[in-house]
């Protein structure tokens, strides 16, 4: 790569004592043109010479003591980034798992310095007060997400009369029930997103960046704790009522249930936030784990298969029928993983879900 195309890459000039939060940030898709661009600059980046490697502070920010020039590589489960600081200028790539396509078109920090600046302008609340500094420790006390079997002996097998229940927003009514502070603002979030999309990518966006030891230094992963827990313990109580009112569960997909029997109507059902309804009934469903499964609706054919498979190439998930959850091709994901020498590398491995 010329040092002409590493410019035309969003930077800032070089200074002695860069603001990490500050560098414009390039993002690279996960996919086949994504990976070849990241490659690039990644094989540029390592062809350096005389370089010296940024030293963190406790945060995740670079430290005024690092040496320029200097850059850094950083893997974590979502996103690899390249940090660079060149005399060309100061630059972030990230080659990232998730897209924002669907998101408002926003990211984590837009996201978070939206929510950040609506705390503090509408309702005198400020983030900044509620920071912690052991946000790496809290950080493992988070719960994993309820994507499970309820039993294994409900995979592979053909159901009927199947319905979903789903929470609306339900990390965000978690940080509400845990936080009532946040109500005000998250409510409104809540009812403006059918408005403009934006609005509930900021509600979800938020939850995911407080947690970020990469974006914040995880300064505020007890509030997503708190979402977290409260959703799964919500999730957790729902399916009791179920199982105690003679319904089947059969599985679980982080704010919402699968199960067999009557369609269930209780405690908690509505359309406000946090509250629950039925968005599936009367369905044929099948499972082959808590992450593939398909189901027919009113006739109409739908799959769900978490991550990207070797089927998804030659086969847009729109034209899968009834079984392709169980073709050779779609057993195969296919991930990319970092390779220090090499950068991003497509792996393919049974899927595991």
């Amino acid at each position: 790569m010329k040092v002409n195309k590493l410019q035309s890459y969003k930077h800032a000039d070089l200074i002695r004592k860069p603001n990490f939060m500050l560098i414009p940030v390039n993002t690279f898709e996960m996919n086949d043109n994504g990976i070849k661009e990241f490659n690039e600059v990644f094989k540029y980046v390592k062809s350096l010479k005389n370089y010296h490697t940024i030293i963190r502070t406790h945060s995740g920010g670079i430290s005024y003591s690092t040496k320029l020039p200097a850059y850094d590589v950083r893997n974590t489960s979502s996103v690899v980034e390249i940090t660079l600081l060149s005399v060309y200028g100061m630059y972030r790539f990230q080659c990232r798992n998730n897209s924002t396509k669907n998101l408002g078109g926003i990211k984590g920090r837009q996201a978070f310095m939206t929510f950040k600046k609506m705390l503090k302008n509408e309702y005198n609340i400020d983030i900044n007060d509620y920071a912690i500094e052991n946000g790496a420790e809290i950080k493992k006390e988070i719960e994993k997400p309820l994507i499970q079997m309820e039993k294994n002996i409900y995979k592979d097998k053909v159901l009927t009369n199947v319905h979903h229940i789903d929470f609306h927003n339900s990390y965000p009514a978690g940080l509400v029930n845990t936080h009532p502070e946040f109500g005000p603002l998250v409510e409104k979030l809540y009812k403006l997103r059918k408005e403009n999309e934006i609005y509930k990518a900021i509600l979800n966006l938020t939850i995911g960046y407080f947690q970020s030891i990469q974006c914040c230094g995880a300064k505020w992963a007890h509030l997503t704790r708190d979402a977290i827990k409260n959703n799964n313990d919500r999730i957790r109580d729902l399916a009791n009522r179920l199982r105690k009112s003679g319904r089947v569960i059969i599985s679980y997909n982080t704010d919402g249930i699968w199960y067999m029997g009557d369609i269930y109507h209780g405690k908690g059902e509505g359309e406000n936030l946090g509250e629950w309804h039925n968005d599936h009934v009367n369905t044929k469903f099948r499972a082959r784990t808590a992450g593939a499964y398909e189901f027919i609706e009113d006739g109409k054919y739908n799959v769900v298969l978490r991550g990207k498979c070797q089927l998804d190439k030659y086969k847009p998930r729109d034209q899968w029928t009834w079984g392709d959850i169980y073709h050779e091709d779609a057993m195969q994901v296919y991930s990319y993983i970092f390779d220090s020498e090499n950068g991003m590398m497509e792996s393919s491995d049974l899927m595991r879900w």
